[in-house]
């Protein structure tokens, strides 16, 4: 297994397994389901895309459980810093 250099920003790393799998990131019926019972809820989430489509390279068990929690706190992160 490869390792990813921690200054590699994870929209890259992103972009580089879409290329090499050519898969795009669609919208399910799942998708939509879940965002319209957020909203009713009350609740503001709202997944950015490099999060949906990290969660779609899961689905498609391109990336572990593992990496993803991984590639998911570093996008956290950059978007957030303290």
């Amino acid at each position: 297994m490869k390792t990813i250099k921690p200054t590699q920003a994870v929209a890259t790393i992103l972009s580089r397994y879409q290329r090499r799998r050519n898969c795009q990131v669609p919208v399910t019926a799942t998708d939509v389901y879940a965002d319209t019972l957020a909203r009713v809820c009350g609740d503001d989430v709202d997944l950015d895309p490099v999060e949906r489509g990290l969660i779609h390279l899961k689905r498609q068990k391109v990336i572990s459980g593992r990496r993803l929690v991984t590639l998911l706190a570093r996008h956290q992160r950059e978007i957030r810093p303290e």
